[in-house]
């Protein structure tokens, strides 16, 4: 009662400290995007339309847009706060009332809401700008966002300013300028957000931002200068070139940097009358469109550039990963052919021991038996039965000396037909009984060892014209994979072959083991490369994976499988006896 009693007090206390962390950081959230806004709002309100007093541009619908979709719904409230206080000071500092401040600011932060939850509806919470796709995601949710808060903020002008402007026309002025800020802003912020979870390289960090800077110097030269070459092609021509390197070399935060310079320095230079969207020849309307489009096409251009760059770039690098992965999967594959090649000789030697060793055996007998003659017939003791019964012995011993080393013979050339079949791949005829015989002599001493026996039922007829090393390969496979996996945990099991023709041009074969049988979900991957029940006994996963590519490709058949738990397993292998060439 004590422990619970002192612990009761640390729990609140540890809780009142983790709500009051939340509650500084939504604060502290809050009055930085309130400060940001408020400056981008003071820099719009410089240069407003005439008469109705819209903003031309409006890049702190961008702030609060990207701050939402870059921290996600949990920093909703203080971007809320932040953007309707900032709406609120801004608009007071100039010619507002407080009516038409609030309703202002309650559609700027409905604006900013709607942004970004069409956002983390369609794309979900982790949104970025590397995907085309994502690009125009944002535009279209900035255009149904901006066309909604343009309604109540026509409205309100309307209402409580007395404009004569007619009402489609202002909603159009806020629609431009709100989705301008969007489209300019957002995206900056929502790739800075990327870039601090995913750092770039330093390399490429350096890159990029010597080429913005670069950018910046030229867009400065383009859009403060005036001169015949620009009047003729436009500043965003001549930006294009290095918004091009950008979004080609470095990641979209650099290229959202860049459009960001030049929005920027196209709203500076429109606002105070400066270089070439200062034109006093132009009207304001003239230059004010001319800004607005120069604004569209590099942002658009430069985020577009940048989604599509990013797309194969990361396209690249799949393929290079699969590269990897499909060498990877060869090297495995092969080594373990090559294991089973190892088992083979493994096979050979246990083999050939049994008859070679009763040779050595029987032939050093008989070597002391007729040294032990000669003696006998040197001392002239040599009886007629003595003579006979050395005749018997001489007889049974060669006897079985060339029965021996006859079974070791038969055991060679099967194994050296065997071991020619796995190293090549070359397509002979053969008798598929035999075949499999040999193939059972190899693999004999791992069945004796796991107390395991095989029956074959097949006919001597059946003559494939095929390939007998991915034959041998597949059946190997097939019974090492019921010895490790079908019969684990019991003393020993059965497994059977048959085949039968289907047909002049096919023949059915079946392998099946009364082992514990497969699970349905372990049943639906069994062929799948790398997947195993028993990857900590040090299984690959690439036993039935190498015997279904073999049966599918290389022997151009088809292949089965059925399995239940404790009913043991069944696979079905229909071949031709022409293989595919």
């Amino acid at each position: 009662m004590v422990r619970q009693d002192l612990r009761i007090p640390v729990q609140d206390e540890l809780s009142a400290s983790i709500n009051l962390t939340g509650w500084v950081r939504s604060i502290g959230l809050a009055v930085t995007v309130g400060i940001v806004y408020f400056v981008a709002a003071r820099l719009s309100l410089a240069l407003l339309t005439k008469p109705e007093g819209v903003a031309v541009f409006w890049p702190a619908a961008g702030v609060s847009a990207g701050a939402l979709i870059a921290l996600g719904s949990r920093a909703r409230w203080p971007v809320v706060a932040g953007t309707m206080a900032a709406t609120i000071a801004a608009n007071l500092s100039g010619d507002r009332n407080l009516g038409s401040a609030v309703l202002f600011a309650l559609c700027n932060a409905g604006e900013a809401v709607i942004t970004a939850w069409l956002i983390e509806h369609y794309f979900g919470p982790d949104f970025r700008l590397s995907r085309l796709s994502n690009v125009l995601g944002l535009t279209a949710a900035a255009i149904v966002a901006t066309a909604v808060s343009g309604v109540g903020g026509a409205i309100t002008f309307k209402l409580l300013h007395s404009t004569t402007t007619p009402i489609l026309t202002t909603w159009q002025h806020w629609f431009a300028s709100d989705g301008l800020g969007i489209i300019t802003v957002a995206p900056l912020l929502i790739e800075l957000a990327s870039a601090s979870r995913d750092r770039p390289p330093l390399s490429e960090l350096v890159e990029g931002a010597l080429t913005v800077a670069v950018l910046a110097l030229v867009s400065g030269l383009a859009i403060f200068l005036r001169s015949e070459l620009l009047a003729n092609v436009g500043p965003v021509a001549v930006l294009f070139a290095p918004l091009l390197w950008l979004a080609a070399r470095c990641r979209p935060v650099f290229a959202a940097a860049a459009a960001f310079i030049v929005s920027l320095s196209i709203v500076w230079t429109t606002t105070f009358g400066i270089g070439y969207f200062g034109n006093p020849d132009l009207s304001m309307d003239q230059r004010v469109g001319a800004a607005q489009l120069s604004i569209l096409l590099v942002t658009l251009g430069a985020s577009v550039l940048a989604a599509l760059f990013a797309e194969f770039r990361d396209k690249r690098r799949l393929a290079e990963v699969a590269l990897h992965a499909s060498e990877t999967q060869r090297y495995l594959i092969e080594s373990e052919r090559l294991a089973a090649l190892g088992g083979l000789v493994a096979g050979v030697a246990h083999e050939i021991s049994s008859p070679i060793g009763t040779s050595l055996t029987v032939a050093s007998t008989l070597a002391h038996r007729t040294s032990e003659f000669t003696d006998q017939i040197a001392s002239r003791q040599v009886r007629r039965a003595l003579l006979v019964e050395f005749a018997d012995g001489c007889r049974g011993a060669t006897g079985q000396l060339v029965a021996n080393l006859q079974r070791a013979a038969e055991l060679i050339q099967s194994f050296k037909q065997v071991a020619a079949d796995r190293s090549s791949d070359d397509q002979r005829v053969f008798d598929l009984k035999l075949a499999t015989e040999q193939v059972m002599a190899s693999v004999r001493s791992r069945l004796l060892k796991s107390r395991s026996s095989i029956a074959i039922e097949m006919p001597f007829d059946i003559i494939m014209n095929s390939f007998p090393g991915p034959y041998g390969q597949v059946l190997t496979n097939l019974i090492f994979n019921a010895v490790t996996h079908g019969f684990t945990g019991r003393p020993g099991g059965q497994i059977m072959i048959k085949a039968h023709r289907l047909g002049p041009d096919e023949v059915e074969i079946t392998f099946g083991d009364d082992g514990c049988g497969m699970p349905e979900e372990v049943r639906r991957r069994a062929f799948d490369p790398f997947f195993t029940t028993r990857r900590a006994q040090g299984s690959t996963g690439l036993g039935l994976y190498i015997v279904h590519n073999l049966v599918t490709q290389q022997l151009g058949g088809k292949i089965t499988l059925t399995s239940a738990p404790g009913k043991g397993t069944t696979i079905g292998m229909t071949l031709p006896m022409l293989a595919p060439g």
